[in-house]
């Protein structure tokens, strides 16, 4: 596991992960991820969800293909120095219906990201 604590807009979140993983802005996936929220400028977090079918011809979709994205006033998308990929569970999982999906938060200059082994020691920071 790992300790992952975060200083965003002047809140801290420290909280246990069995994986950590940190897209750099100058990494494919960071774009990637650029691409899929490009209809907001200023996001904070997204939260993208697969579309789950029940059968093989995906005619009967028991949860559509979703991008939910939260905004942070006084940023840009394109001023990001990192964005956190964690999975979220989606609300249909407990039903055994649906995928789990992933939360993208996005880290701009400002932000503290610190990330510790199981014995206390960084190993990874992003600021």
């Amino acid at each position: 596991m790992f300790t992952v604590k975060t200083i965003i807009n002047g809140v801290t979140h420290i909280c246990e992960q069995a994986s950590v993983t940190i897209a750099r802005a100058d990494s494919e996936r960071f774009e990637d991820i650029l691409k899929e929220t490009n209809t907001h400028s200023n996001p904070d977090f997204a939260i993208w969800l697969p579309a789950v079918y029940s059968d093989p011809e995906c005619k009967n979709a028991l949860q559509e293909e979703e991008i939910i994205v939260s905004e942070r006033d006084g940023v840009l998308d394109e001023d990001a120095i990192a964005i956190l990929i964690d999975d979220f569970e989606s609300p249909e999982h407990a039903k055994k219906q649906a995928f789990d999906g992933l939360r993208y938060q996005f880290i701009y200059p400002g932000d503290q990201v610190y990330v510790m082994n199981s014995h206390g020691s960084t190993i990874e920071t992003v600021k």
